[in-house]
């Protein structure tokens, strides 16, 4: 599937059978698409699905000045309060609260936003202050503000209180959230909400390209004859980490050309972030350690762009390159990644944030293989993240889970409009 994000098609394939596959996409798990199994479209359409994508990019940017504002869910919404309880007794919930202002409340627009995120957080009696959700962002400020980033904040309920395990945690946040929301006075408050446990969805002419008869069901050789992935295109992978180090990955990393050749410890690009020149580790809250968690970042970040025709080396990456190179050993050919952690060493945090990095610098694509454990729970912090994406003219995708289940598990499931929403994959 990665390959339909990366690879380009002939103008003439941007039309009916674009639109149409692009529907296909979010079907695949289905019997039958369009009147074809899921394989058979699959193969016949890889080129076309990638029309989809740039045609549905284009709409992107050009419907992004024409998006409706969201209905949020009712601050009181019953059901909403009674899926909080049940998702703290399920272990649910991180022991972060995270909340929105209201942009029209009068205290919010003369300036006086941190007052009234601190007024809350006294409130809501957790005992810590109310930070920014979305860090200043330098250069990327104004956007955040023009989308209402700025008005997020976060506080610690239980999270990293080391008296607290996970389920004492999950039913702290739980029960803070239902005593703050049974008070009544939400003034200047839009989004009240605790923070979702985010589950990693992990299934573990190169060595092992024999192996990878996956290959074949989508009939990649085909596409390869077209193109082997585009240098233009950058893929943010949001997961664990990546092993930078990986001799498979060493022509395909993004590079922040400011902080690559800057100074260590200073923000040298002015975008809220220091020393992030293949990416930014938002978990552990580090620009120099992107391994994160474990290796599911840099298998998933192998599977797009592992180098290709590397002399027998590791697998191929559908978007890996053709091999051509520079007089200075630089690939020609084949996608760039940009690495963003979640999945920390210290810590599982930092997604939405992780998404609005990937938009603020360049990713045009951000591949997310998480979700959430319960269906039909979501983080509204996750959703303005994604639309953002999306203004941004980029793709954000979600896998939809390994449990074989047909409910609507976010953010795979989430789909606001015509122009904003999460592709879901499902295999």
């Amino acid at each position: 599937f990665y390959a339909l994000l990366a690879l380009k098609a002939p103008q003439s394939a941007q039309k009916t059978e674009s639109q149409r596959a692009r529907y296909c996409v979010g079907h695949i798990a289905k019997t039958s698409c369009c009147g074809r199994s899921p394989i058979a479209q699959m193969a016949r359409s890889v080129v076309y699905v990638s029309a989809a994508l740039v045609v549905a990019n284009a709409a992107a940017r050009l419907g992004g000045s024409a998006r409706r504002e969201r209905g949020r869910r009712s601050l009181t919404d019953d059901s909403f309060i009674e899926q909080v309880k049940e998702s703290g007794e399920a272990d649910g919930l991180s022991g972060i609260i995270q909340f929105k202002l209201d942009k029209d409340y009068t205290h919010v627009k003369i300036g006086y936003a941190a007052a009234v995120a601190a007024r809350v957080a006294d409130d809501a009696d957790c005992g810590t202050k109310a930070t920014r959700l979305f860090r200043e962002a330098g250069k990327h400020e104004a956007k955040h503000v023009a989308a209402g980033l700025d008005l997020w904040y976060t506080m610690d309920c239980g999270a990293d209180d080391e008296e607290l395990d996970a389920h004492a945690a999950s039913l702290r946040a739980s029960e803070k959230v239902r005593e703050f929301l049974a008070k009544g006075d939400h003034k200047g408050i839009a989004v009240f909400e605790p923070q979702i446990v985010h589950k990693a969805l992990a299934v573990e002419k190169d060595a092992y390209r024999s192996l990878q008869t996956h290959y074949d069901a989508i009939n990649l050789d085909g596409a390869w004859e077209i193109t082997t992935g585009d240098p233009t295109v950058t893929v943010q992978v949001l997961d664990s980490g990546l092993d930078p180090d990986h001799p498979d990955l060493q022509k395909h990393l993004w590079r922040n050309e400011a902080e690559c050749q800057g100074e260590a410890g200073v923000d040298d690009d002015n975008n809220g972030f220091i020393d992030d020149c293949h990416g930014y580790n938002h978990a552990d809250d580090t620009g120099t350690d992107l391994l994160g968690d474990g290796s599911h970042g840099t298998h998933c970040s192998g599977t797009i762009a592992a180098d290709n025709m590397n002399d027998g080396i590791g697998v191929a990456g559908v978007a890996g390159g053709d091999g051509t190179e520079d007089g200075q050993g630089n690939a020609l050919t084949g996608v760039r990644l940009m690495t963003s952690v979640g999945f920390g060493s210290t810590r599982t945090a930092g997604f939405s944030e992780g998404l609005v990095y990937g938009a603020d610098n360049g990713a045009q694509v951000s591949s997310n293989s998480w979700g959430y454990k319960v269906a039909n729970a979501y983080n509204q912090a996750i959703l303005d993240a994604i639309d953002y994406y999306n203004d941004a003219g980029g793709f954000v995708v979600f896998a939809a889970g390994n449990s074989n289940s047909g409910g609507c598990f976010y953010p795979a499931c989430y789909g606001e409009d015509e122009f904003h929403g999460a592709i879901g994959v499902a295999a």
